[in-house]
């Protein structure tokens, strides 16, 4: 099979898998939540309720687009084709396997991702950045208070917890000499002592910790949701979106949420390696590590309570912020210490 017609699969592959993988994410949701609460979630479309994400689609589909009469006709529907799209393209950077030729389908391996970038924590950063303006855009267009409030939140939110995300995952690539994902997966090779695996988890305690809590506020969820909080701004920013348009917004926010969770992998948690299996099913690993973090954001979701905005705020520059600058500091003084 030529090279080119491999990577293109590879385009399709990732598209249809990220879609896919918002499906799954929306079941699981319920399921864990149901569970969570004592009760059965969804069970009568398809076996155990599996097609109840495609039912929400179709109905979606078939509603209505509603628009309030006074918002701005254009920038209310560029807004969530602007999140969707960012929240797709975020993913291409990141890698989820080791070279493969596919059992021998192919003439020569290629890596398990869209595109191999040298800076692919930039290019991460970057795009996940464009999204926030899909949510403002949304807010101020819909000429609502609610919405614009909710938009006012996401965009002073994400400023706030971008500082101490950035830090956190500065200590990985200080670690790994590298903006490479795949460079930072490769440094986590191997084991300590033979059976402690070298995963930056283990030197970086602190700043995982704090990657992951930045990275539930950056994508906007629970206890840190106030772009919606639904007790306090009906929906937030999506309030007056409807139909297939609102479909984009909850795509998005769970594509991102799989971003947020693959990229925790690579950088913390060794990506595709681990123990047991060869290198070329190494994916299977991602997959586990990736489901793992993504079952930690539905369990926080269900068992915290919402802060109070002005706790979100102290808790995001007083606290955080000061830890991920120590953990930086600390780390970078390690690395010059005792070297690689």
């Amino acid at each position: 099979m030529p090279i080119y017609v491999a990577q293109l699969g590879m385009v399709l592959a990732v598209f249809v898998m990220l879609l896919l993988s918002a499906a799954v994410m929306v079941y699981s949701e319920r399921k864990v939540a149901a569970f969570i609460q004592q009760r059965y979630g969804p069970y009568l479309v398809g076996p155990r309720g599996l097609l109840q994400p495609i039912a929400d689609v179709i109905k979606l589909m078939f509603k209505e687009p509603l628009r309030p009469v006074a918002a701005d006709t254009a920038i209310f529907f560029l807004a969530p084709i602007l999140s969707a799209t960012a929240a797709f393209a975020a993913f291409a950077v990141v890698p989820f396997g080791a070279e493969s030729t596919f059992f021998g389908l192919l003439d020569e391996p290629i890596k398990l991702q869209v595109a191999d970038v040298n800076v692919a924590v930039l290019v991460v950063f970057a795009i996940t950045s464009i999204s926030v303006y899909g949510i403002v855009l949304a807010g101020w267009s819909s000429n609502s208070k609610y919405s614009l409030l909710g938009a006012l939140r996401s965009a002073s939110q994400m400023i706030s917890y971008e500082l101490s995300y950035g830090m956190a995952l500065a200590g990985a690539l200080v670690l790994a000499g590298s903006l490479s994902l795949t460079d930072i997966v490769n440094a986590q090779q191997g084991a300590w002592f033979g059976f402690i695996p070298r995963w930056f988890v283990f030197v970086q305690p602190l700043g995982f910790a704090i990657f992951m809590i930045a990275g539930v506020a950056e994508t906007n969820r629970a206890p840190f949701d106030f772009p919606e909080a639904e007790q306090e701004l009906v929906a937030g920013y999506h309030t007056e979106y409807s139909s297939t348009a609102f479909m984009m917004f909850f795509l998005a926010e769970y594509i991102n949420m799989v971003t947020a969770a693959a990229v925790a992998a690579n950088l913390f948690l060794g990506g595709w390696h681990g123990p047991f299996l060869p290198e070329y099913l190494g994916w299977i690993w991602f997959l586990a590590k990736t489901a793992a973090i993504l079952f930690f954001y539905i369990w926080m979701r269900w068992t915290l309570p919402r802060l109070r905005y002005d706790q979100l705020m102290q808790f995001g520059w007083k606290v955080l912020l000061p830890l991920a600058a120590l953990n930086l500091i600390v780390t970078a003084a390690g690395v010059i210490y005792f070297g690689n």
